[in-house]
């Protein structure tokens, strides 16, 4: 019995060292250079692959830990806790975020969905945003930006725009004035709260806490504007948001023929 205890003893002892060499590795500084690499790639080039996020792995391997030592799961919480807070300041510090923690927030959810829209996937929301603004508001933006007009200078009506926007004379224009209209939404008075709304659509939760808690100090829009109208980047990002609308409609052809 004697022997069973101290070899019990031994084997937490063992386990704990390993528990606490594990956890000393969940430091959250380690993500920097994954953003450095993605803010230097924004500045210097347009890819819309999105980066794996850092936060859906962090959670993984801490579930992992749970199962693995569940002799100590405040401390695996604890690290769990503080692994996640200095993310969001870490990202917060980056981006230029001012971060307003509300009651009850969760951390891990927080971190998640400020990862995933400043960091993974922040080019292909750029794209996504374009062109779900613009199926929205197309109308509105047929009529005050008078593309009724450009029909008398360029010939939309072409067998290549009836097979990609069939009958939708107004997403047609706009494609073909893209520059122009572009140019015209950039005056627009589009907050964060519009962006996270097309971008995350019925997902409440993400829209909420992004909201509640974190104030782009330049607003979103401004940041999008500046990536788009850079000369360097400008020709890549029009033609990704072409596409996208034009990918958009084909697929919406598809769906009313079938």
């Amino acid at each position: 019995m004697l022997d069973f205890l101290i070899n019990n003893k031994e084997y937490e002892i063992q386990a704990n060292n390993q528990l606490a060499a594990i956890l000393s590795q969940f430091d959250a500084n380690y993500i920097i250079d994954i953003i450095d690499d993605t803010m230097t790639k924004r500045l210097n080039t347009f890819e819309l692959v999105p980066a794996p996020n850092a936060i859906e792995a962090f959670e993984n391997n801490f579930k992992a830990l749970k199962e693995i030592y569940p002799f100590d799961l405040a401390n695996i919480e604890d690290t769990r806790h503080t692994a996640y807070r200095e993310v969001i300041n870490l990202i917060s510090t980056r981006f230029n975020l001012q971060f307003e923690e509300q009651e009850y927030l969760d951390f891990y959810t927080m971190a998640y969905y400020l990862y995933d829209f400043f960091v993974s996937h922040f080019n292909t929301y750029l794209v996504n945003f374009y062109d779900r603004f613009i199926e929205q508001e197309k109308i509105n933006i047929y009529t005050n930006f008078k593309l009724e007009e450009m029909k008398k200078n360029k010939d939309t009506a072409t067998a290549y725009s009836k097979m990609v926007f069939g009958d939708d004379e107004a997403i047609a224009l706009i494609v073909a004035n893209l520059p122009y209209v572009l140019n015209n939404i950039k005056n627009l008075p589009i907050t964060d709260h519009d962006i996270y709304s097309i971008i995350y659509e019925e997902n409440i939760e993400a829209i909420q806490l992004l909201e509640n808690n974190i104030t782009p100090i330049t607003g979103i829009f401004s940041i999008f504007n500046n990536i788009l109208f850079n000369e360097y980047m400008y020709p890549t990002v029009l033609t990704h948001i072409r596409m996208a609308i034009q990918m958009s409609h084909q697929v919406e052809l598809k769906e009313v023929k079938a």
